[in-house]
């Protein structure tokens, strides 16, 4: 009896072996991968403006309005962008020059006070720089835009130099 309880546990035993190592291994049930997303954009090009001249009157008497003496006195921007583009542009504009112990100049701008070179500085058309202006980028994506006005310190403005700043406002 007891060889035959030795004999059945080794036969247990041994089954017992060959069903683990006859039982198939565990399946893997997740598996992850990446890509990239990518996208090779043709677009506008971007939109660049630069301040190159200041709106420069020069020396002004007390109790004469005065304008800019000519072209290379107008105040000058240069945009850049996508060539053959309409764009559209804004100023904000001052209506006081501020000079010294804070004493102001006024400052107006007229309906044609706005201008466009075509090309500077030989040929140039107007605009009306208190309200938006469209117009287009040329076909190398340059637009040359100028400003003129006109100042009037009254009779006794106190000597020194005056200032204000003009902003110009571009976008497509």
């Amino acid at each position: 009896m007891l060889l035959t309880k030795r004999f059945a546990a080794g036969a247990f035993a041994g089954l017992l072996c060959a069903s683990i190592l006859a039982a198939p291994a565990a399946a893997q049930t997740t598996a992850t991968a990446s890509i990239n997303a990518k996208a090779s954009v043709s677009g506008i090009a971007a939109l660049t403006a630069a301040g190159v001249n200041d709106l420069d009157f020069g020396v002004v008497t007390a109790g004469t309005p005065k304008t800019p003496a000519g072209p290379s006195n107008d105040g000058r921007f240069n945009i850049s962008g996508q060539p053959s583009t309409p764009v559209t542009i804004t100023f904000t504009l001052p209506t006081v020059l501020t000079g010294p112990a804070a004493a102001t100049i006024p400052i107006t701008f007229s309906s044609t006070d706005g201008l466009v070179w075509h090309p500077y500085p030989t040929t140039s058309s107007t605009f009306s720089p208190s309200s938006p202006f469209a117009s287009s980028l040329d076909a190398t994506g340059n637009l040359v835009i100028g400003i003129s006005g006109t100042v009037s310190p009254p009779a006794m403005t106190v000597s020194g130099l005056y200032t204000g700043t003009i902003t110009l406002t571009v976008s497509y």
